[in-house]
């Protein structure tokens, strides 16, 4: 007995041991081969493609050895294992020089592929080898009755399954986190000794010399028994003829084996990659279903052993634990793209403090619904291994050929989901695929496993569940699962329902890649393309940041002509790097999807990936650095958020050597980084580690969200001027001037700190390497924290008053109060609401009666939240100096919006009595008077006069010369009116919905629905047009359409009651009131 419990705890470390080197070399094998799905394949299909030639070479061997033999050959495995642990570095390093001949600078076609291959296999092939053949050495030592050694294998298999279980939770949650890829490599290898040392002691057990364990055969009639363990004891290894009716069992155990082990890798990677939509693209979503997955085998291997030691007929069990896999893969497929992120997002929204919790939380999620499958499929392997019995060759062999068998099996699943099934047939189907394939091997088991009558019928029973679940599973909800719920669910105001808005919106692109899925979508009129529902480009907040990824190292730059971008996202930094005479671009993109979804952006990538100049390679952009010999005189990096599985991999150390190191003499590096979603210490890490390969950086500021780390191996100083350049040439300049960068002060206006301050702000802060990659494991942690506003007034403050260099410094103390305010624009343009007031409030310290930066304060004030500071502002400038119509108007429309209706009418009644007489004040004063409805009829009326008088030609002034008709019920002079403002300035999108609104009192929905249509051409965000959109829809009886365009208004005005009520209408089918 202890003999046995001795040798399962070796065994059990053998396992854990083993899970922690599949971890951790995966992920310093990627590092060196890509993150891309066909580098991760290669590394499996090494990996355990050399398990099962360990297994099935390993089953052939043990059958020549005794007893002590066999654990003296277990001890010898796991030292392989160990000594090339210690050497795998070395190995990879050795492979570089082969691996940058055979890629060829991204052209290499499919010779890089199959040398990637042959270097997994030529570094994972020995110790998986090693590792395979543990499991028949394993049994040969542990199984001391001939009779029960198959059932012996299921217990083994359940105790190293159960090591493997441990070694996944602490590789993917403790060991990688606290010390690094190497740390937890060395743990391993003292699990591995530890298993080592525990076999070794069995050695001098008593006895164990006098017994030798020859070919085990099946259970068969008493003489043939005795005959056998005679021949054993004189011999060794003996040969017996094959017993009558077992033909069954031969191909009955490798047939079922080969499909759960091509299941379970298939369930695996599909359910990795719909809780990367459901929790996030984090490495504890990826830990968390793998450590889920294997905890599920380890318990049922351990129940499937246990049975199996008791059941006469194991293939009852068997089917059964199949039927019960298939139910619930099948249960589970059904809530996986509805159930499940409806409740992920009602909890997060309910309290978005979850957020914090998310890795944990979404552990527990994952286990809940990936536990029971796993558990019935790591039941089936000890229950499908006691259907072997004797036969013409050992047991021993069979077992390790059958281990083999499933571990292939295994192999082909990851490859078909990485490369078939995931992209063909979506998610949805390959899930619904493995729920399949388990009710086949369950009725392979029911026709061919000599079930009773009763248990045929149970197992007949379960699959026919199955099925039905299968045929009645609703269609998985794309828009939801393409909405970030893990992310933006918190956004939507707890008093909502969050579905609705979470899914508002147009979703024009939706495919599930080999590695992620990408999704393009249209919201309030911005088109933002996002992966794994984390937006990562669009064409309106993002766009000035797109831009100056290629302008500002290039205008840098005296003379760039080759040029690599890590990141294709949206096209329009490509479309930027463009606009400059170049001669090359070479565009790095991992992701396939990505590709194709670009082409949406083609109004604002303008067919960049068409251009001549343009050389796509679609792989990994780190590895390109790493292998490629092509020098650039800029490379740009905008990659995702590191906090994002495999992210993390271009923040290191390593990556930015290797973007050093293809720089060409005098070249740039300009590296893309955030304020948002990351805690001090992570941001000042990044500094850090940018700083100890460029000494030289910089850091430009971009709003309050974004960060250009740039830098050059020597100083930049002396390059700043450089950036006028970018005025001389009309593409460059009219590119910038259309994100409102209409100087080169607005470019140096960004400089936030040059190699002392950037010194200064990294000081102590941890170097990020590939070994420890910390931000992957701290990132998710800060996705509820609102630290861009801290990261960014941290980074603004580096610069002393006066400092920066020369050129900055000057451009910044001599720019006038319009070069604030267009530079305000600028900001305001990139929904950098709190940058451009600051920037208006400069202005208006230079100039206090600037029209343009009073206006720009309000519309800045409003969606930064400091409507009450402006108000203190305005006022504070109107009490030195008489009150003029722009401060009045402005303290109006701040009073307004503060909801101080009264005193913002009794402002504009004040601007409207000034001379000489402003339209602006008019148009202010009947802007209120409108909102306030009939009642005030009579004044607007007045007004309207006056406006007719002092801006005959204004369009607003035939606007509210509408409104104050369709007022009084007069809808076709409504009409009438408005196409006179239209005729005025087709643009103005007020007039818009004025005329849907008359055209629907006319009874008239179609003209109704094309007018506030247009109105949202020209404004966007006009939420009172998709909430009459929404009324029109409702209507017409179209609800989800309806619910669609209220959500959307909702998105631009969570206090709106008129698009509040329609939402609810959507579901109570009640009418109200147009707006206008």
């Amino acid at each position: 007995m202890f003999f046995r419990r001795l040798f399962l705890l070796a065994y059990a470390c053998s396992g854990l041991a083993a899970l922690v080197y599949e971890v951790s070399w995966t992920r310093l094998l990627t590092l060196y081969l890509g993150h891309t799905t066909a580098a991760a394949s290669a590394v499996v299909a090494a990996f355990m493609g050399g398990l099962a030639i360990g297994a099935a070479g390993g089953g052939r061997l043990v059958s020549r050895l005794t007893e002590r033999q066999c654990l003296f050959a277990y001890c010898v495995l796991e030292a392989v294992v160990i000594l090339v642990a210690l050497v795998l570095p070395l190995e990879l390093a050795a492979l570089t020089p082969v691996l940058r001949w055979s890629y060829r600078d991204g052209a290499g076609g499919l010779l890089f592929p199959a040398v990637r291959l042959m270097a997994c296999f030529g570094v994972m092939l020995v110790p998986a080898i090693a590792l395979g053949a543990t499991f028949p050495v394993a049994i040969r030592a542990y199984a001391s009755d001939p009779d029960r050694t198959s059932r012996s294998a299921g217990a083994l298999y359940a105790a190293n399954t159960a090591g493997a279980a441990i070694g996944a939770i602490l590789a993917g949650f403790v060991l990688i986190p606290a010390l690094g890829v190497r740390g937890a490599t060395r743990i391993g290898m003292a699990a591995s000794a530890v298993a080592i040392l525990g076999v070794l002691a069995l050695t001098g057990s008593r006895g164990l010399g006098a017994r030798v364990l020859g070919h085990t055969g099946a259970r068969a009639p008493g003489p043939r028994l005795r005959a056998r363990k005679k021949a054993e004891r004189s011999r060794g290894p003996i040969q017996d003829p094959e017993p009558a009716g077992a033909v069954v069992a031969l191909w009955l155990a490798p047939v079922v084996l080969g499909v759960t082990g091509f299941a379970s890798l298939m369930f695996e990677i599909a359910w990795t990659r719909v809780l990367a939509l459901t929790v996030g693209p984090t490495t504890y979503a990826f830990s968390a279903t793998l450590a889920a997955l294997i905890v599920g085998l380890a318990a049922g291997s351990a129940l499937g052993a246990w049975i199996a030691g008791r059941a006469e007929r194991p293939t009852t069990w068997l089917g059964l634990a199949l039927a019960v896999s298939a139910i619930s893969a099948a249960w589970t497929c059904s809530l996986a793209g509805t159930d499940i992120p409806r409740y992920v997002a009602n909890e997060i929204a309910r309290s978005p403090e979850l957020l914090r919790q998310i890795h944990t939380r979404g552990a527990l999620l994952v286990a809940a619904l990936i536990l029971p499958t796993a558990v019935g499929l790591g039941a089936a392997f000890p229950l499908a291994l006691a259907t072997i019995t004797g036969g013409a060759t050992s047991i021993t062999r069979r077992l390790g050929l059958v281990y083999g068998i499933n571990t292939i099996g295994a192999v082909g699943g990851s490859l078909a989901a990485g490369f078939v099934t995931i992209s063909m047939i979506g998610l949805q189907h390959t899930l619904q695929a493995v729920s399949a394939l388990l009710v086949a091997a369950s009725l392979v088991v029911v026709v061919w496993g000599r079930l009773s009558r009763a248990a045929q019928v149970v197992n007949g029973t379960a699959l026919a569940a199955a099925a039905v679940i299968l045929a009645v599973s609703p269609a998985w909800d794309r828009a939801l699962l393409a909405s970030g719920i893990y992310l933006y669910a918190p956004y939507v105001p707890k008093d909502l329902d969050v579905e609705p808005l979470l899914k508002a919106g147009t979703l024009l692109y939706y495919r599930e890649g080999a590695a992620s899925t990408v999704s393009v979508k249209r919201l309030t009129g911005t088109l933002s393309l996002a992966i794994d529902g984390k937006v990562d480009a669009s064409n309106r907040s993002d766009m000035l940041t797109q831009k100056l990824l290629a302008h500002l190292p290039l205008l840098l730059h005296e003379d760039p002509k080759e040029v690599a971008i890590i990141g294709l996202g949206s096209g329009v930094t490509l479309a930027s790097a463009l606009r400059h005479p170049i001669a090359r671009a070479d565009v790095l993109e991992i992701s396939p999807e990505v590709v194709e979804a670009s082409h949406l952006f083609e109004a604002e990538n303008r067919r960049a990936l068409e251009d001549a100049r343009t050389h796509l390679i679609v792989g990994d952009g780190r590895s390109h650095l790493l292998l490629s010999r092509r020098q650039y005189d800029v490379i740009v990096s905008e990659p995702s958020n590191p906090w994002i599985a495999g992210v993390a991999a271009l923040f290191t150390r390593e990556f930015f050597e290797a973007v050093r190191d293809r720089l060409a003499p005098g070249g740039i590096v300009c590296q893309w980084a955030h304020t948002y979603h990351i805690s001090d210490r992570d941001l000042r890490s990044i500094a850090a580690t940018f700083t100890s390969v460029f000494p030289n950086g910089t850091l430009w500021l971009v709003g309050e969200s974004d960060i250009l780390l740039v830098a050059s191996t020597s100083p930049l100083e002396a390059r700043l001027a450089n950036i006028e350049r970018g005025w001389t040439m009309a593409d460059v300049a009219a590119d910038l001037q259309a994100s409102s960068v209409s100087e080169p002060f607005a470019l140096w206006s960004l400089f936030a700190g040059g190699p002392d301050e950037l010194s200064n702000y990294a000081a102590r802060a941890a170097i990020l390497t590939d070994d420890r990659l910390s931000l992957e494991f701290s990132g998710p942690g800060e996705l509820e924290a609102e630290s861009a506003a801290d990261n960014a007034a941290a980074l603004a403050g580096l610069l002393d008053e006066g400092g920066g260099p020369p050129i900055v410094r000057r451009a910044v103390e001599g720019a006038s109060a319009a070069a604030w305010g267009r530079r305000g624009a600028m900001m305001f343009a990139s929904d950098a609401h709190a940058a451009a007031y600051d920037d208006y409030e400069r202005a208006l310290a230079l100039d206090p009666g600037d029209g343009e930066a009073l206006d720009g304060l309000v519309r800045a004030a409003i969606p930064a939240g400091r409507v009450r500071q402006a108000l203190s502002r305005v006022e504070a400038l109107g009490a030195d100096r008489p009150p003029t119509s722009a401060l009045l108007v402005t303290r109006s429309k701040l009073l307004a919006a503060n909801g101080s209706a009264a005193d913002a009418l009794a402002a504009a009644r004040d601007a409207s009595g000034l001379t000489p007489l402003r339209p602006l004040a008019l148009e202010q004063l009947a802007s209120l008077l409108a909102d306030l409805g009939l009642g005030h009829n009579a004044e607007l009326e007045a007004t309207v006069e006056s406006l007719q008088k002092v801006a005959p030609e204004g369009a607003a002034t035939w606007y509210y010369a509408g409104v104050s008709r369709f007022l009084r019920g007069q809808f076709e002079e409504t009409v009438r009116l408005a196409e006179r403002a239209i005729a005025l300035d087709p643009r103005y999108a007020p007039v818009y919905d004025l005329v849907g609104a008359a055209h629907t009192k006319l009874n008239q929905p179609e003209a109704a629905r094309e007018a506030f249509e247009t109105s949202l051409r020209f404004n966007a965000h006009d939420s009172s047009a998709y909430t009459n959109l929404g009324l029109l829809a409702l209507a017409a009886g179209d609800r989800a359409a309806a619910a669609n365009y209220f959500a959307e208004a909702l998105w631009l005005d969570p206090n709106s009651a008129a698009a509040r009520e329609g939402l609810a209408a959507a579901q109570s089918f009640s009418l109200f009131t147009f707006h206008f």
